[in-house]
């Protein structure tokens, strides 16, 4: 008995190593760095301890507040849209019409391709001089716009490369759920008159609700941490316009050099995603 407790601790002892060393540290970490005073200009100076200054400062900054709101409306938006276009073509793809192959296909290509890539080409089909888009926009006399340029359009921009990237997800989850409904309880249905809305509203959604709210769940984890697209496409510009809590971020722990103060931030962020997938987590266990 004892070897065996030995063999489970021995053989899950890389996996636990590995976790300490890619999350817990780093997290410990910017927790410490924090509650000191650290500028990356001056390395040599000794760390001063400012206690929740930085915590403190980071909540008073209209910038942090202005970034913060931006995240929100990007992860809301998001999710919203992602779910809703990923069940109606989960449901288009599950009727086994003409050429529902060929959109799985095409629908599952986009999520395996890298965010930075995604990002980049999005920027160049948003080119106002030369972009795709912009392109067939000229031939019905609308082109020429600059969609990334333009702060009252830039987050739309962004938000529809979002939606192109990862509603495969949600098709995925949910096309995955869909033999799951109950045939006869549709069909029952259907006798006692229920049209295709009442029967998709009181029957296949009940059914969806917990691999839609894992979706809703996986989603908002990722879209509140996205950064890797935004950059890619506007580095937090023009401006600010698009510059959400991670470009913040990174802008001020590399370009002005106060780790602490970003440190700070990404503590504020893990609590507020922890906060928001608890909410989300209980409510997919009441469902499931």
């Amino acid at each position: 008995m004892k070897n065996s407790k030995k063999d489970k601790v021995l053989f899950m002892a890389p996996t636990i190593i590995v976790l300490l060393a890619t999350t817990v540290f780093p997290l410990a970490y910017s927790l410490v760095i924090s509650l000191f005073d650290w500028n990356l200009v001056k390395p040599d100076t000794k760390w001063k301890f400012v206690g929740l200054k930085n915590y403190i400062e980071t909540l008073k900054n209209p910038g942090y507040l202005a970034s913060l709101r931006i995240t929100f409306i990007y992860v809301i938006a998001a999710v919203v849209l992602e779910v809703v276009l990923g069940i109606l073509l989960a449901l288009l793809a599950y009727q086994q019409v003409l050429g529902s192959r060929i959109l799985r296909t095409v629908v599952i290509s986009a999520m395996v391709i890298s965010p930075v890539v995604v990002g980049t080409a999005w920027r160049l089909m948003y080119n106002p001089g030369y972009g795709l888009i912009n392109y067939f926009l000229d031939r019905i006399g609308i082109g020429g716009y600059g969609f990334l340029a333009d702060a009252k359009t830039v987050i739309p921009a962004i938000l529809l490369a979002d939606i192109w990237e990862w509603t495969p997800l949600v098709f995925l989850i949910v096309l995955s759920s869909l033999p799951n409904v109950s045939v006869d309880a549709l069909e029952a249905a259907g006798i006692d008159g229920a049209n295709a809305f009442q029967r998709f509203f009181y029957i296949t959604l009940p059914s969806l609700k917990p691999s839609i709210l894992l979706a809703v769940l996986m989603r908002t984890m990722d879209a509140f941490k996205q950064y890797d697209l935004i950059y890619a496409m506007t580095q937090g510009g023009p401006g600010v316009a698009s510059q959400n809590v991670n470009i913040l971020m990174y802008n001020t722990a590399f370009q002005y050099f106060n780790v602490s103060k970003a440190s700070a931030m990404a503590v504020i962020s893990v609590i507020l995603i922890n906060m928001i997938s608890s909410i989300l987590l209980k409510v997919t266990r009441r469902e499931g």
